[in-house]
Order: C-alpha cells, then structure tokens, then sequence
C-alpha cells in the first residue's frame, strides 16, 4: 500500500508539473510572438504616417526654399550669378529632404553649345533638371508657369524663355531667339513631350527643340530622369521618398537643318530614351 501510495503520488506530481508546465511553456511562446505580432499590427497603421510626415516635411523645406530663392535672387546681380545660386540652392533641397540624385553618363555633355531633351514625367523635373545640368543651360518654359506665384518670378530671374504652346508665333520667336542663344555660346534644354501625363509612358514629342538643334548645327543630347514620377506625381499633394537617377545619352549630331533632319533627328532620340527608359512608346499607342 505504502508503494501505491508513492506511485500515485509520483503520478500526481508528475501530473501536476505537466500541467503546471504546459501553460507556462504556452505562455514563453506567446511572449516570444509578442514583437512580431506587434509590428504586423502596427506597420500599416504607422507607414502611411510616416509617409504623411515625409511628405509634409519635404513639401515645407520645398516651400521654404523657393521662398528663400526668391529674396535672393531678386539681388544677385547677373543672371548666370542667379543661375549658379539656384542650382546650388535646388541641391541643397534635395539633400535636406533624402533624396539623392545620381547623375550618370555626365561626361558626355558637350563643353560646345547643345539642345539637351528630357523626358518629363513630373513638376520636379525641370528642378532636377536644372538643379544638374551646368548654369549654361537656358530652359525654355510654358508661358503659363508665368504666372505661379514665386516660381514665375524666380524662372524670369534665371532667365527661361517662355513659349506659348497655343501660339504658333511664339514658338517661332522663341526658335529665333534660341537660335541666337546657341550661336552665343549658350545652350538649351527642353522637354519635347511638352506636359506631363499620370500614366507611365513616353508621350509624343513635339519637334521644335529637333527644329531648332538641325537649324543650329548642334548635337542633341537625349537625358533619361528615373524617379520624379515616385517623388511627385501628377496631381500628387505631397512627396514621396526616393532616389533619382539621371541618364545623359551619347549626343546625337544633326544631318542638315532641314525639318526632315529634325525629323530623323527626333526619331532617332526617341529610340535611344526609349531603349533606356523601358517605358511604353505612347507615340504608338
């Protein structure tokens, strides 16, 4: 009797440890899991803030910054002076708001005069744009970006040249003061899409800025900009975090000044950014 009751005692105890243990071991477990389902939990409600915080900070620093411009560009004296300033001040932008840009192919900019073309698939391209290239280049700019508060006043200031995509006479005149640009030494940078579309893809192209490399006898230089559409798309509210790359193409020299030099001009720099961009061809669409 005495070993049944050690038996049974024995089995009771071991009884009572199992089921002592089982909930504590349950329990380490479920702490261990504590921390992932945490995150689970907490990411989708935290990254949409985090990306709300991003974006208002990064369009303030924007905002402050063309503020800044402003003033200051309305006392440098001399415009490739303002030009300089607002490129280094566009650099400072996009390194205080994370967004690097990696310029590659930089090398195959001429040190001559020459008509560059970008895609555009955002507002910020022209910034970046100018932000990169050297203060030589004049941009030509829609006219209706005249009259944008602050951002008007500081394109006149860096000297753009406004063209009216309603009126055929000022493109001409914008052609014939371009022209009179590149003979200068200056050179040129547009964006022959013309306007920017929410879908991917790269839109017709427009044949002034071909017009106007073929009449002048320089080479068109064909850049590739990555990233803008992430960073702040077409009638987006606020940035989105990203890198930017910008690719310079190898230039492309003009046969003649003819419109159909222009032609084969534009055909065959939208077969190079096409090959590089790896967008849809909206030409043919």
């Amino acid at each position: 009797m005495s070993t049944n009751r050690s038996i049974r005692r024995a089995s009771t105890s071991g009884n009572g440890v199992e089921a002592a243990g089982m909930p504590a071991m349950i329990g380490r477990a479920d702490a261990c899991w504590q921390p992932a389902r945490f995150r689970v939990l907490i990411i989708p409600v935290m990254a949409p803030l985090l990306r709300a915080l991003y974006g208002g900070y990064a369009l303030t620093t924007f905002l402050l910054a063309a503020v800044i411009a402003t003033a200051l560009l309305a006392v440098v004296p001399g415009q490739m002076r303002r030009r300089r300033l607002g490129r280094h001040i566009m650099r400072l932008t996009l390194l205080l708001i994370g967004v690097p840009v990696r310029v590659q192919g930089g090398l195959r900019l001429p040190e001559t005069p020459a008509v560059c073309v970008s895609n555009h698939a955002s507002q910020l391209d022209g910034l970046v744009l100018f932000a990169t290239l050297p203060a030589r280049y004049t941009f030509v700019v829609r006219a209706e970006s005249r009259r944008t508060l602050l951002f008007g006043f500081m394109l006149e200031r860096v000297g753009v040249i406004w063209m009216d995509r309603a009126d055929a006479r000022s493109g001409s005149r914008a052609i014939r003061v371009l022209i009179r640009q590149l003979r200068a030494g200056r050179s040129v940078a547009m964006f022959p899409e013309g306007t920017i579309r929410p879908e991917p893809g790269l839109q017709p192209f427009k044949i002034g800025a071909f017009l106007l490399a073929a009449k002048a006898a320089v080479p068109l230089v064909p850049v590739w900009i990555r990233g803008t559409r992430v960073l702040f798309p077409d009638q987006a509210r606020l940035p989105a975090r990203t890198a930017l790359d910008l690719h310079v193409l190898e230039p492309i020299m003009p046969s003649g000044p003819s419109r159909e030099d222009a032609r084969a001009l534009l055909a065959q720099a939208r077969v190079n950014l096409l090959a590089l961009g790896h967008e849809q061809d909206r030409a043919a669409a």
